[in-house]
């Protein structure tokens, strides 16, 4: 986890934009571990059991539609709509912390369709211009 506390001073205070990648499982050999700052600069344990803290969710965080950094955070965090893959979140870092985060479901709802727009232009056979010359 050292790696990802020294991540977390690159990335400038401000607002993101990020996207849920995926879901990661803690290693149970890590027990006792690391700790997230809230918003009121208070630690809590990441991984409280009783609220399914096991399960890391990685965040791809934008600005200028470009990914400017990674964060996992307990999936537990995560408002209960953006539990899903491809979620899209607004995010506000303070000193390198992700202090809050709000779903916006119009924007997943955008970026889901126009991945599914690109896919469907990509399956699209052209058309066989061998059966207009007979």
């Amino acid at each position: 986890m050292g790696d990802r506390e020294s991540e977390r001073a690159e990335i400038p205070d401000g607002r993101y934009v990020a996207v849920l990648d995926r879901f990661e499982e803690l290693d149970p050999a890590d027990a006792g571990g690391p700790t997230e700052r809230d918003g009121n600069g208070t630690e809590h344990d990441e991984r409280p059991a009783e609220r399914g803290g096991r399960e890391l969710a990685v965040l791809l965080m934008e600005s200028d539609d470009e990914v400017v950094a990674e964060r996992a955070i307990p999936t537990w965090r995560l408002p209960a709509d953006a539990r899903r893959r491809d979620a899209v979140l607004e995010l506000d870092v303070t000193n390198g912390f992700v202090v809050s985060m709000a779903y916006d479901a119009a924007a997943t709802e955008r970026r889901t369709d126009s991945a599914q727009s690109r896919f469907d232009r990509l399956a699209e056979r052209p058309d066989d211009d061998s059966d207009e010359s007979s």
